[in-house]
């Protein structure tokens, strides 16, 4: 053990590991490739047109070269660059509380210089003012009323400030983070990056949501009341995707903790009593009984921490 603690104290963080290639622009590393396919992957499952071609362009060049005879929306041009700064920002606070000075800071910076900025209804770099929902016209999944979001939020902030390298606390923060929906729009790229980051605070391995696999994430997101496998065991995969690009480029020299296990059948017996429940969502919005008592979404469940780790 005591052999694994100093190996461990002699590695670098990942997060600073990153910091590094950014500050010494190395070219082909794991900080470009994290920054093409995180930018890539969160855009375009909210319906981003640019290829992972054209975001690699654009952020190796500054330059964009449009399909033949396809069209290039503004929009899209501007969001992928404002989310390479802003995966910037977040490495350089890595180690702050998630406040809500953080997270409008992100929700600024994603949609700077977009047609939504000036425009009041989006409230850009703030909370919403009007009602929205999740999934417009699929699954119109319910969400926190603008009232009830500062609240929400609160809870929000206070489940990250408790996380741990546990399977159920990360998709559970996500999830409150989600189905609270605090913007008007641009929730699910700000709900990822603070995800990315406070695994990286907390010496995890993070991930990247790949679009391939949005299918799943959005089913993972709207069943996880009820059937919260489905969302745990997406992000664990996807943990595993990024876990092979931090081996490869780094070769072990990172310490990050990566715990796969969870007590399943423990976590499925509260959420088919009902227990896992975003507390501020109302139950007359939607007309839907998605609220509940207002409690700790993981309040039934002892401690599940007790887990194996693995270390890289």
């Amino acid at each position: 053990m005591a052999d694994e603690d100093a190996d461990e104290k002699g590695r670098e963080r990942l997060v600073d590991w990153l910091r590094r290639e950014r500050d010494a622009h190395v070219s082909g590393g794991l900080y470009q490739v994290t920054q093409i396919r995180f930018a890539f992957n969160s855009n375009h499952m909210e319906g981003s047109t640019l290829t992972p071609e054209q975001t690699a362009q654009l952020y190796n060049t500054g330059t964009l070269l449009a399909e033949a005879g396809e069209p290039v929306r503004a929009d899209d041009v501007v969001e992928a660059v404002n989310h390479f700064r802003a995966f910037d920002w977040m490495l350089d606070h890595v180690d702050d509380a998630v406040d809500g000075h953080l997270v409008c800071t992100l929700h600024a910076m994603l949609k700077r210089g977009t047609r939504q900025e000036n425009d009041p209804r989006y409230h850009v770099g703030a909370y919403k003012t009007l009602p929205n929902v999740i999934g417009a016209g699929l699954s119109d999944t319910a969400t926190v009323l603008p009232a009830d979001v500062p609240d929400a939020m609160g809870h929000v902030f206070g489940l990250y400030a408790q996380l741990h390298d546990d399977p159920f606390d990360i998709a559970c923060a996500h999830w409150m983070f989600e189905t609270t929906h605090p913007f008007s729009d641009g929730n699910g790229r700000v709900g990822r990056l603070v995800m990315f980051k406070e695994l990286l605070r907390i010496n995890a391995m993070p991930l990247i949501v790949r679009d391939e696999d949005r299918a799943l994430y959005v089913r993972g997101l709207s069943e996880f009341s009820s059937q919260p496998g489905y969302l745990i065991d997406t992000l664990l995969y996807e943990r595993d995707h990024y876990r092979s690009l931090v081996t490869r480029f780094t070769q072990n020299q990172v310490r990050c903790t990566y715990n796969d296990h969870w007590s399943r059948a423990q976590v499925e017996s509260v959420a088919s009593g009902g227990g896992i429940t975003n507390p501020f969502v109302r139950k007359d919005h939607m007309g839907e009984h998605r609220g509940g008592e207002r409690r700790h979404a993981d309040a039934d469940i002892p401690s599940a921490r007790k887990h194996r780790r693995h270390r890289l």
